[in-house]
């Protein structure tokens, strides 16, 4: 007897790249604040003095909030979340993010979810914190749903989870990871099989 197919049951969606096209520069924002390599950004502007840490802490909430209210939304994310949702699988949203930017780009497009998480919920990727919360939240193990995520902090954050990260490039992979796909509308041919989960 072999053993039997899992189906998928959840998908867990990053918000920042994944549900919107990339906005905030990072790289520059990081600079500006003066954060160092080796440590999340929200790490750093936890370890400045008070004063300085505010003023760090209103530059990325000013970043993402102009990132929630202009980014566009990632080509095929409302058809694949109708899609899943039509299949009966659960979704979440498990985001760096704080919460009014998550719950004006949800709002934007119009997109419900079954679970959302921002950063106000736990500790944030590339912990496994908010992923966890999320599958509990959600009446899920980790073998039964997916991650889908566009950086290095959705893939390590899956893998203390145990869960499956489908990596989405945008056609510009910055490192090798399978499964992975250009772009959001490959989403439901990759999980269509019942196998998808068995690999």
């Amino acid at each position: 007897m072999g053993t039997k197919a899992r189906m998928l049951k959840g998908v867990i969606f990053d918000m920042d790249g994944t549900i919107t096209v990339p906005y905030i520069d990072w790289k520059t924002l990081r600079e500006k604040i003066g954060a160092t390599p080796g440590q999340t950004l929200l790490e750093y502007i936890d370890s400045l003095p008070p004063d300085r840490s505010a003023w760090a802490n209103d530059e990325l909430l000013r970043a993402e909030m102009a990132a929630a209210e202009n980014a566009d939304a990632n080509d095929g994310i409302v058809d694949l979340v109708d899609h899943l949702r039509s299949k009966s699988i659960r979704l979440a949203v498990v985001t760096n993010n704080h919460r009014e930017a998550m719950q004006t780009v949800l709002k934007r497009y119009g997109l419900r979810f079954d679970v959302t998480l921002s950063r106000e919920d736990g500790d944030i990727k590339p912990s496994g914190d908010l992923i966890e919360k999320a599958l509990d939240r959600l009446g899920l193990s980790a073998d039964e749903a997916v991650v889908i995520g566009d950086g290095r902090y959705d893939i390590q954050a899956s893998r203390r989870v145990g869960i499956r990260c489908i990596y989405l490039t945008h056609g510009q992979p910055a490192f090798e990871h399978t499964p992975s796909v250009e772009t959001l509308k490959e989403v439901a041919a990759l999980v269509a099989s019942d196998n998808f989960l068995n690999p």
